[in-house]
């Protein structure tokens, strides 16, 4: 059998080479599932939101309680009136998040995508203390 041609690593920043069919260098060789591991992390993510409990009995139900309206913009100081069109997790699952009502909320689409970017590299601390009070039952309760 053909010995395989030498390549460059796959690890960012390594010069070394290797015939592995992973790709990774000996020295690098524990990154081997990482790639695999991350994307399908990515999809588990994007699939919850895929699923038609989702589209048809969860995201529904959270924008009706909380009367098709923003509880981000709605909740915030000054107080904005704006439709909410967008069910999601207050906390993410990734982070310890669950599917209770209480993690439930609904956004505008502009504080949604805010939200989605502002939560990269937060603990569930810092995520509940900026946004728990959007929480669809917490709203429903005081309402």
């Amino acid at each position: 059998m053909p010995r395989a041609i030498p390549k460059r690593c796959r690890q960012s920043g390594c010069g070394n080479s290797t015939t592995h069919r992973h790709g990774y260098c000996d020295q690098h060789a524990d990154n081997k599932g990482f790639g695999k591991y991350r994307k399908d992390l990515k999809k588990k993510g994007k699939l919850v939101y895929q699923t038609n409990e989702w589209k048809h009995h969860i995201a529904p139900k959270v924008k009706s309680l909380a009367n098709f309206l923003c509880l981000n913009c709605l909740l915030g100081n000054p107080s904005i009136v704006k439709q909410g069109v967008i069910a999601e997790h207050i906390v993410p699952a990734s982070k310890g998040g669950d599917e209770s009502l209480s993690n439930l909320s609904c956004f505008c689409k502009e504080c949604a995508n805010e939200k989605t970017g502002w939560e990269v590299g937060k603990t569930k601390q810092q995520i509940l203390k900026r946004y728990g009070h959007t929480s669809v039952l917490k709203y429903r309760e005081g309402a």
